[in-house]
């Protein structure tokens, strides 16, 4: 087997993971707009629950098509070793740094400021730049919008709807890998032997295990809402759909923070303090997955910390791609 081929498989194994992530926060988006539940609502006024609504309604005009957009970034793209990732290194010599802020909701920061002893401590970063390709992707976005609505139907130049559902689906997936912890550690669990590619293998099993796949078309079947059709869902996949129609919403991106790229920096910086929180430094890449599974606290508890990640970076696309919707419509309406 050549390397290719691994490399090949390896990003094989993301693709429906990443699709269903992107799914789940469109799920998410029709919490926010219909939810009675004033727990999960509270923080939200009747504007933005609108705007989720209206969002929601346009993406189901416009799923089917975009779905591949969803692993355009490994398949088409090809720049995991930039724009996926943001590879943080502790440095005890370095500037004294703070870490910004993220809402409460957010379960991996909120653990982190009370259980990572790197938390507000002095690091480098030594490669990457997924924060600007998120903030560069949602400003497009935002731009294709406003070429769609100010240039004349038949226009060469109009982008489509499918085009901007498609770049939704995009920005989804730089968005989850930020949240992916190893995306965010200069330690070398990367490459096609080590347990990061073991690690979202088993997420995708458990996707492909839990979901009805419609292979020949690259999409899922749907349910009557529209979501992925679920055949027996896994115990992973069942609480991570319980979590996101229950978990409270809060629009803000977090005290300080001001735009994507704001937000998805402090995503990465405690990524960062996650993965070096999960996997402790004795741990080698020459080790497997086995291993993985015995010795390292991500092992042990692998369902309760995955599930955090999937649920935290569902609730961040879903806040990210309204934030971008309600800039397009505020233009609109001005």
């Amino acid at each position: 087997m050549t390397l290719q081929t691994i490399l090949d498989t390896f990003e094989f194994m993301k693709k429906y993971t990443h699709a269903w992530i992107a799914f789940m926060a469109i799920k998410r988006l029709q919490v926010i707009a219909t939810s009675e539940d004033d727990a999960i609502t509270k923080n939200v006024n009747e504007e933005v629950r609108n705007h989720a609504k209206t969002l929601v309604r346009w993406f189901k005009n416009y799923r089917d098509f975009v779905i591949e957009g969803a692993w355009y970034p490994d398949d088409v793209f090809k720049d995991m070793s930039t724009s996926h990732i943001v590879k943080y290194k502790p440095n005890p010599n370095g500037i004294p740094c703070k870490f910004r802020n993220l809402t409460s909701t957010h379960s991996i920061a909120t653990m982190m400021r009370k259980k990572s002893p790197l938390y507000d401590k002095p690091y480098t970063i030594t490669q990457g730049n997924c924060a600007d390709r998120c903030e560069s992707i949602a400003h497009s976005i935002v731009d294709n919008f406003k070429m769609l609505h100010e240039e004349e139907r038949g226009c060469p130049l109009v982008p489509s709807n499918n085009h901007i559902a498609m770049r939704f689906f995009i920005l989804s997936h730089y968005v989850a890998d930020c949240h992916m912890p190893l995306h965010c550690d200069e330690r070398p669990f990367s490459d096609e032997k080590g347990v990061h590619g073991a690690i979202e293998q088993k997420w995708e099993e458990q996707v492909k295990a839990s979901y009805e796949l419609d292979i020949d078309n690259k999409r899922f079947f749907y349910d009557p809402k529209g979501y992925p059709l679920p055949l027996s869902l896994s115990p992973l996949m069942k609480s991570v759909e319980e979590e996101i129609a229950s978990r409270p919403y809060i629009h803000s991106w977090g005290t300080g923070n001001s735009s994507t790229w704001d937000y998805m920096s402090a995503v990465s910086q405690y990524s960062y303090l996650f993965a070096r929180y999960l996997v402790p430094e004795s741990f080698s890449n020459t080790q497997g997955i086995k291993e993985f599974m015995n010795l390292t606290e991500w092992g042990l508890r692998f369902d309760d910390y995955n599930k955090m990640i999937f649920c935290d970076a569902i609730d961040s696309i879903a806040r990210i791609w309204l934030h971008i919707w309600i800039r397009y419509k505020k233009w609109l309406k001005e």
